[in-house]
């Protein structure tokens, strides 16, 4: 099981946490919080009635493009039981082993809670307390508060991201360029990533950790939850971010030619599926392929 738990409700202010451990004789230290992090291709909803709360609590439902923001807990065995019996594991909420995207790219496999699907129900308004809680947890971890003011409406709360950063084919010129234009294009900018870009013949591969700049550029769709999964079937990228395709989905911070840093989906591969490809030391994919007459 993943040692690590994703928070994006009332796990996440600390006081919330201590007060109910206090109440039910579990210790406040099992579970050590690690940092920010990012699940991709869900929501927050209100959308379950809890009876301790005593009214709508928080719950993530599946949303192809966009994110919700949180944070990740280093949880000790004893932090499980603590948190199973919080959450009314497994008749109220359920474990859910999802990959959860790092600042930096990468990716960490954590357990979220999820409502049982049969429990779920449509928007349920949160009581105060608990909504304040949360918004606490929220700014004190630097958490946009938007998405959850959105859900806390009734309405869609999550970071929408029409931006994809792409280095290789996909890129204009590219073979698989138009295809994806077919999901609908609406602005495409030059822009820059980070980390190692290879030659795998055909196509490249970005590895993320190496500060190399990375030539490439951002296509905004109209619709990202229409581009999305005709860009995860040409990488061959399982949804969610799984690492269980040919390449990884993931969200980086890059910067477009204004300078602007912007956040954008991008297809990345894990260093060991690499074998003895060559690396791009310009890490500039269009300029290698025409210098070697592609």
């Amino acid at each position: 099981m993943p040692r690590f738990s994703f928070a994006y409700g009332s796990n996440t202010e600390e006081q919330d946490w201590r007060d109910w451990c206090a109440r039910h004789g579990h210790d406040p230290a099992a579970i050590r919080l690690i940092g920010p992090g990012l699940l991709p291709d869900a929501r927050l909803a209100f959308d379950f009635f809890g009876r301790g709360r005593g009214g709508g609590v928080l719950n993530f439902q599946a949303r192809i493009g966009g994110f919700v923001e949180g944070v990740l807990l280093e949880v000790s065995d004893a932090g499980w039981r603590a948190l199973d019996q919080k959450e009314g594991t497994p008749h109220a909420y359920q474990r859910r082993v999802r990959q959860i995207i790092l600042p930096d790219g990468e990716a960490l496999e954590a357990i979220a809670y999820q409502v049982v699907p049969e429990r779920q129900q449509g928007f349920v308004a949160p009581p105060a307390p608990y909504l304040n809680a949360v918004r606490r947890g929220f700014a004190t971890h630097g958490l946009h508060p938007d998405p959850l003011e959105a859900a806390a409406r009734g309405e869609e709360g999550c970071h929408h991201l029409p931006d994809v950063f792409v280095y290789g084919t996909l890129m204009q010129g590219g073979f698989w360029h138009g295809p994806a234009a077919k999901a609908g294009i609406a602005a495409i900018t030059p822009a820059l990533a980070t980390g190692t870009l290879f030659d795998l013949g055909d196509y490249p591969a970005l590895t993320l950790g190496a500060a190399t700049p990375i030539q490439g550029e951002i296509l905004t769709f109209q619709d990202i939850a229409t581009a999305l999964p005709i860009l995860d079937e040409i990488e061959d990228a399982a949804p969610d971010g799984s690492p269980s395709g040919m390449y990884r989905r993931t969200i980086l911070t890059v910067t477009d030619q204004a300078g602007r840093r912007r956040r954008a989906w991008a297809y990345v591969m894990a260093p060991e599926s690499l074998g003895a490809a060559p690396v791009i030391a310009s890490g500039d994919w269009r300029a290698h392929h025409q210098k070697r007459g592609g």
